[in-house]
């Protein structure tokens, strides 16, 4: 179903200034990480559907055109040689529909910017990723997820969605209306179309009571399925090094908010979760072998409780830059394997400066998502930046691929379509939809090609 034609439309998008000068004139373009770079024939900021539109159907035929969001995917899921396409939320606000308790977002939005215009309305998603740096389209497509035993991830809250087609074809997918896109593109990596819109389910908007505090690890996972139960959205950090996790329940609640003092709330998550996070990694960088010791202070933080808005407790600002790996197992998987994972840098030797992250999150039918058709626990796994990720990543990945391990589409892996076939019931359907919507691949790049199969 054509909405716009895209013929009709004038070509008014923006060609991008470039981030730094690249060879042979191009354009360049760099990840949040700065491990990943493109230097594309051309880059474009669309700035309406029609620009979208007209975008895709005046590239060369034979050209790939890939859609950036905010560059924190820490694979080369964006690149492409020919058009990038940067995001924009086309300078529209919101549609709120209070009796389906749904919103209509422009695909390129920032999520902060989301969090605070529903919030602004009485409305709040009901689960989100600790970050809120990334836009609506980039967490959906890369399955996103957040915490919380009885929650999906960011993809199984959408209700619909629209996107642009290879032949410029402006498409509206949900229940009723190309149904069968709907129900298998709502994690698509790009490879689908261009997305324009999503229509995310909501909820009131609710506060959370925050308590986090450290805890011995072997209490923690001797005790995983009563924790994870006692609590809406739980997640911990394991310290390498230390028999210490750094322990976070967030608990729904009517309670009066009871915020930190901002002072409090500054020195807390700027200074000492970023400038003095990042001084001890970049002192472990420097001379790795002191990196046990400066270990050991983190657990030492103390315990603090409060009562915030929900998108102020889930979300957290990241300023030092890393590398990540992330899987995700079935939830009764995790204490075995994050005690392999304890063991193996024991025995490994590995110099581990950043805690490892454990979450879990409901079942949803997303044909690509993680967690598809079953309660999931994620494993994520960082290296700071400048130092070598790679062995460390392998030998986790080693104990997490085996047990059904399914890596975060936006995260560093080590697999391809040939291991993860068998790990979705559902691969080949959302295959077969691509090379029918895309079948001269324009949407397809060399990351879409390995993990695809295409």
């Amino acid at each position: 179903m054509t909405l716009t034609d895209p013929r009709l439309a004038g070509s008014t998008s923006r060609d991008v200034a470039p981030t730094r000068v690249a060879g042979r004139g191009r354009k360049s373009w760099k990840n949040w990480a700065g491990s990943v770079t493109a230097s594309p024939e051309r880059v474009l900021r669309p700035e309406s559907v029609e620009e979208l539109q007209q975008a895709v159907v005046d590239s060369p035929r034979h050209w790939k055109i890939r859609m950036a969001g905010s560059g924190h995917s820490f694979t080369p899921i964006v690149p492409s040689d020919h058009l990038l396409l940067l995001p924009s939320d086309f300078g529209e606000e919101l549609g709120i529909d209070s009796q389906r308790m749904t919103a209509r977002i422009p695909a390129g939005m920032v999520l902060h910017e989301v969090n605070l215009r529903l919030a602004a309305a009485g409305y709040a998603l009901a689960n989100m990723g600790d970050i809120t740096a990334q836009t609506v389209a980039g967490s959906i497509s890369t399955s996103t997820h957040g915490t919380g035993r009885g929650f999906t991830g960011l993809a199984g809250q959408v209700m619909g969605f629209s996107l642009v087609t290879a032949t410029g074809e402006w498409l509206h997918c949900n229940e009723q209306e190309n149904a069968d896109i709907y129900r298998l593109g709502r994690v698509s990596l790009g490879a689908l179309g261009i997305l324009t819109h999503v229509e995310m389910k909501i909820v009131p908007a609710f506060r959370l009571r925050a308590v986090e505090e450290p805890r011995r690890l072997d209490i923690v996972l001797n005790e995983f399925d009563s924790i994870i139960d006692s609590s809406d959205h739980y997640e911990f950090y394991w310290v390498p090094h230390t028999r210490w996790a750094l322990t976070k329940h967030n608990t729904r609640t009517t309670d009066a908010a009871e915020p930190r003092p901002a002072v409090k709330k500054w020195l807390n998550k700027t200074v000492l979760e970023n400038y003095a996070f990042g001084a001890v990694c970049a002192v472990g960088k420097a001379v790795p072998s002191v990196i046990p010791r400066l270990a050991t202070a983190l657990p030492s933080t103390g315990r603090q409780e409060f009562v915030e808005a929900s998108h102020e407790v889930f979300a957290t600002r990241r300023l030092v830059r890393f590398h990540e790996m992330e899987y995700s197992i079935p939830r009764a998987s995790l204490p075995d394997a994050l005690r392999s994972i304890v063991e193996m840098v024991d025995r490994e030797g590995f110099k581990v400066s950043f805690p490892v992250e454990v979450r879990v999150t409901g079942a949803d039918d997303v044909a690509l998502s993680t967690s598809y058709g079953r309660e999931s626990a994620y494993v994520a796994v960082h290296m700071y930046k400048g130092m070598a990720y790679e062995p460390y990543f392998r030998k986790v990945e080693e104990i997490l691929a085996p047990l059904d391990g399914r890596p975060h589409w936006g995260k560093l892996h080590f697999q391809d379509a040939s291991t993860l076939r068998g790990r979705y019931s559902l691969f080949d359907q959302f295959c077969s939809l691509r090379a029918r919507l895309d079948p001269e691949q324009r949407f397809v790049n060399q990351y879409v090609r390995r993990v695809l199969g295409v």
